[in-house]
């Protein structure tokens, strides 16, 4: 009875097998005698993740800052001792005043490295960035400095000259970001932006030239500079994962200033330089990393 029974169970499983496979293979497209075999899952990429790399190049146009150093000249008192000699004792210092005229500071070339993430090409976005410049070199006039006239005959005339200051700034800034992308508009999507962050300045010394009274070198200093920005600009999606950016951008890089030590040892004002300031345009590759994969079937070629 037993044999009996296992014999009918087989047959019984084989006959529903019989009458399924016909029916499974329908559904998948075919049958197996017409050699179709059911599609593989292939993976594709899903979109790049919202976070991303940048670098970008370009140049910066100086606003020219303004610059301080006041000057002081000694005036005689009078030959109270009719020696026809300008003794110490016979001089005051008059203030001749601390506007720098005719400031110039030249343009130069910089570079940005930053990461940052986003919501999308709709948004917002931010991002921290660091960036490189070059020297810039920074001329101007002082009020003229007269020289010591103690010691001198009474009366010796003064020659007034100009052109006398001239110095070398190179500003590094990190700056913290945050822009807000409009929506992608045929591929591009433009953005507005701010940011806040550091400046931080290298003058190099302050020499003089066409003034004989004034033939030391004031020594180079270094500052840490409040700094912030506006910008604006545009993006343009070349791949799943690279976007071309054009920006501009306004940034404030805040104050520096020289030393106070001459190449002879006297001590001098400090040469003040405020609102170290550019109008940026810049150039650069926005490189997306993350994302998710997904499976999707798709029919075999």
């Amino acid at each position: 009875m037993t044999i009996v029974t296992k014999a009918g169970l087989a047959a019984a499983t084989l006959a529903v097998a019989a009458l399924i496979t016909p029916a499974g293979a329908a559904d998948l497209g075919g049958s197996i005698k017409d050699g179709y075999a059911a599609p593989l899952p292939v993976v594709h990429g899903g979109g790049a993740g919202p976070c991303y790399f940048r670098a970008d190049v370009g140049g910066s146009v100086s606003r020219d800052p303004d610059t301080k150093w006041p000057v002081y000249n000694e005036r005689f008192d009078g030959d109270n001792n009719n020696n026809n000699t300008v003794d110490s004792h016979e001089v005051w210092y008059e203030f001749a005043g601390d506007d720098v005229r005719n400031v110039e500071m030249e343009n130069t070339w910089l570079v940005d490295v930053g990461a940052g993430c986003g919501s999308g090409s709709r948004g917002l976005r931010g991002e921290a960035t660091f960036t490189f410049r070059g020297d810039r070199k920074l001329d101007g006039e002082p009020n003229f400095y007269e020289g010591s006239i103690v010691g001198e005959p009474v009366g010796t005339p003064r020659e007034v000259l100009d052109d006398p200051l001239h110095t070398n700034v190179k500003s590094y800034a990190l700056m913290f970001n945050a822009f807000y992308d409009m929506g992608n508009f045929g591929g591009f999507v433009p953005y507005v932006g701010a940011g806040v962050g550091a400046a931080y300045h290298m003058v190099d010394e302050v020499s003089f030239t066409g003034n004989p009274n004034l033939i030391n070198r004031i020594e180079g200093d270094k500052t840490l500079s409040f700094a912030w920005a506006a910008m604006a600009g545009v993006g343009y999606q070349i791949s799943d994962r690279a976007i071309i950016d054009l920006g501009y951008r306004y940034i404030d890089m805040g104050d520096a200033e020289s030393g106070r030590v001459d190449s002879a040892g006297f001590v001098n004002p400090a040469v003040k330089i405020h609102d170290i300031a550019a109008h940026e345009f810049k150039v650069g590759l926005r490189y997306h990393f993350g994302g998710d994969r997904a499976a999707v079937y798709e029919p075999l070629k």
